[in-house]
């Protein structure tokens, strides 16, 4: 099992950002390959939804 990765503190980031340092955390490239289909469907998949929830609301509401 893979250690949790540490985001940037202060800077925004996407769903497919957390998706990215996820799999760059995981360091074997035969997991990271095994991996990136289903956590890029499931990242895209969930920025879609928060788009469609909250995506005209303001930054800080």
């Amino acid at each position: 099992m893979a250690a949790v990765a540490q985001l940037p503190a202060g800077k925004a980031l996407t769903v497919r950002g957390a998706a990215d340092a996820f799999l760059d955390a995981l360091g074997n490239p035969n997991t990271v390959r095994n991996h990136a289909i289903g956590v890029g469907k499931t990242a895209e998949r969930v920025g879609e939804a928060l788009e469609a929830l909250w995506g005209s609301t303001a930054v800080t509401t």
